[in-house]
Parts: C-alpha cells; sequence; structure tokens
C-alpha cells in the first residue's frame, strides 16, 4: 500500500489498484511522456485523473509522475 497525499488529500493504493482500474479504459494521445501499464500506454496525468476523479488540472505532470513512480511505474519519454 502506497500513501500519497496530493493537494492536500490523503491518498492510499496499491499498484494492482491501478491496474484493476485501468482494464478497458482507452489510453488518451500521448503528447511527451507515458506509462504502460496492462500492456497500454497512458499520459500520467490520464492516470491519475481517472484513479483519483480528478480534473487534469487540478495536478501537475510531476505530480503525477512522482506518484506513479512511487507505486512502482516506470516513466518514459516519447521519442
Amino acid at each position: 500500500m502506497t500513501r500519497f497525499i496530493l493537494r492536500k488529500n490523503p491518498y492510499e493504493y496499491t499498484k494492482e489498484d491501478f491496474e484493476r482500474e485501468l482494464i478497458g479504459l482507452e489510453p488518451e494521445i500521448i503528447r511527451q511522456y507515458y506509462v504502460e501499464i496492462n500492456g497500454k500506454k497512458f499520459p500520467p496525468k490520464q492516470v491519475i485523473a481517472h484513479i483519483l476523479r480528478l480534473g487534469k488540472v487540478e495536478f501537475t505532470t510531476m505530480d503525477a509522475a512522482n506518484i506513479l513512480r512511487r507505486l512502482g511505474f516506470r516513466l518514459h519519454h516519447l521519442d
């Protein structure tokens, strides 16, 4: 279980929670960074917005990247 705070709100999730929640979700267009989950490449902000039920303007890509790394995901740069 990974605990983190985003915009003063506490959350607790596992890597498996994220994998389960993204089953069936189609990735949006990748502009610069992506994370691969369940064999699909997702923009980091899409993942965090979907899981935490937040608007994408409520956090930064760096926030999303830090959370995903803490959960054990690896971020990639679009070549």
